[in-house]
């Protein structure tokens, strides 16, 4: 865990949320690779949704003070993922399609680990991740800042 540490005290290179969605990669790689899978699904999803906040601050017109005041009654993920939807749709149908799949199945399983009893399979938690980062890989190639 000291080596997580270590990963985070990093000074960041790149904007705040960027590298904060890459903290929380890395916190679910040592997870996983620490063999505490089900926690991984947590920063896995975080990851993704930090890097939301990223590219609507930087290339959605919508700083960060303005993300936290204009939320809708369905809470701040669903009303900034919907709108970075279209950011994504603008890249090419199947980049939305799978921003779409990849975020919503990201966030069903991180409401699972979080908040029921149920076990999830390690295969299962081991995909979560590969999704993860393909959500990341896509985010960093598509929207870079200078």
């Amino acid at each position: 865990m000291l080596y997580i540490c270590k990963l985070l005290n990093n000074k960041p290179t790149m904007p705040a949320f960027l590298n904060k969605a890459q903290n929380n990669m890395i916190v679910a790689e040592t997870l996983i690779d620490s063999d505490i899978l089900i926690t991984s699904a947590h920063p896995a999803y975080y990851a993704a949704f930090l890097s939301i906040k990223y590219v609507l601050a930087h290339f959605g017109g919508m700083d960060y003070d303005k993300q936290e005041k204009c939320k809708n009654e369905k809470g701040s993920h669903n009303y900034l993922s919907n709108l970075a939807l279209p950011l994504m749709s603008k890249l090419d149908t199947e980049t939305g399609n799978d921003y779409f799949v990849w975020y919503n199945k990201l966030k069903k399983l991180r409401k699972t680990a979080d908040y029921k009893p149920d076990d999830i399979e390690d295969d299962v938690l081991k995909d979560n991740l590969a999704t993860a980062k393909s959500f990341m890989t896509n985010i960093e190639s598509n929207f870079k800042t200078a």
